[in-house]
């Protein structure tokens, strides 16, 4: 079995090599921290790298995707009309509520940033008031990368077509995504450009396809709509700036996915490798993995590896 992954944001500094051994590395962890499963090893898995096509969308504008999590937020350009709305409307979906006294929130942004509207300044530092301190400056992040996605529509295109032949050419039938990389797969399956072979599972983490402000700016329903012949497994971990400890199977109006609850730690609780790491996750991918007859190599049978 081959798996194709479909990354997030903050690749900047990597690369395809990197980002397969890294997942792999943490999905044979959790493999391993099965009962009975020492030893295990995953799948072949690779992950193509989509980063380099966000380029600087005007002379002089920093607006690439590959800003690493740490950096600050709103440091790849000013925001147009359109895109502070739907950042605006994102964050207040995020965080709704009252919002605190207009000035500058230290914890969120640190030094005045003459680019970011007050009225989303505002909004940052109340992300921060309910989900904890830093909150705003990631899925700030996250947003504005996809906004870009959703509606740059060269720019989703060249993104998809990377994906789709990473699938075309592994043979892969299967899906993990993290973070913006599930509302790129759940796009790709509502335009039908994974139907050949035909992809039977999709395996989400960290996803935010819960944000109704982004499941609008989806071509399709703002519902989510999960396909007879998919299986849909989502993963979603306390303490996670994007999902804010919540699933999907709310949004969920034609199909089924099953939603799962992990605990990822408090240090970086949305990093694709501490849920690829879970033995919940590595415990759907050896229930796909196929048990051919016989014995491997090692003399050991195909079960037995993944027991």
């Amino acid at each position: 079995m081959h798996i194709v992954g479909v990354h997030g944001i903050g690749q900047g500094r990597t690369n395809e090599v990197r980002l397969a051994y890294d997942w792999g590395k943490a999905l044979t962890r959790g493999l391993g921290r099965r009962p009975g499963a020492a030893g295990a090893v995953a799948p072949t898995l690779t992950v193509p790298h989509y980063t380099g096509l966000y380029k600087p969308v005007s002379p002089g504008a920093d607006r690439h995707l590959g800003l690493a999590d740490e950096e600050v937020p709103g440091a790849d350009g000013p925001m147009d009309v359109k895109e502070e709305e739907f950042v605006f409307q994102a964050l207040a979906a995020y965080a709704p509520g009252p919002l605190p006294e207009a000035r500058p929130y230290q914890g969120t942004l640190g030094a005045p940033l003459p680019y970011v509207p007050n009225a989303v300044t505002r909004r940052l530092a109340a992300a921060d008031a309910q989900h904890g301190r830093g909150a705003g400056a990631k899925v700030l992040v996250l947003v504005r990368q996809a906004y870009r996605y959703l509606h740059e529509e060269e720019l989703g295109a060249q993104i998809r077509k990377v994906v789709q032949a990473e699938v075309e050419r592994s043979g892969a039938r299967v899906l993990i995504a993290h973070s913006l990389g599930s509302v790129i797969a759940y796009d790709m399956l509502q335009r039908r450009e994974l139907q050949e072979p035909g992809i039977h599972t999709l395996i989400t983490c960290g996803s935010p396809l819960g944000w109704l402000t982004v499941r609008r700016a989806l071509p399709h329903d703002s519902h989510l709509a999960v396909p007879e012949s998919l299986a849909w497994h989502n993963f979603h971990a306390d303490g996670d700036p994007v999902t804010a400890g919540a699933g999907l199977a709310h949004a969920v109006t034609s199909g089924s996915l099953l939603d799962t609850r992990v605990n990822n730690g408090l240090a970086a609780p949305h990093d694709a490798v501490g849920y690829l790491a879970q033995a919940s996750l590595a415990d759907t991918v050896a229930a796909l993995r196929p048990r051919r007859p016989g014995r491997d190599c090692g003399g050991r049978s195909d079960a037995e590896g993944l027991a």
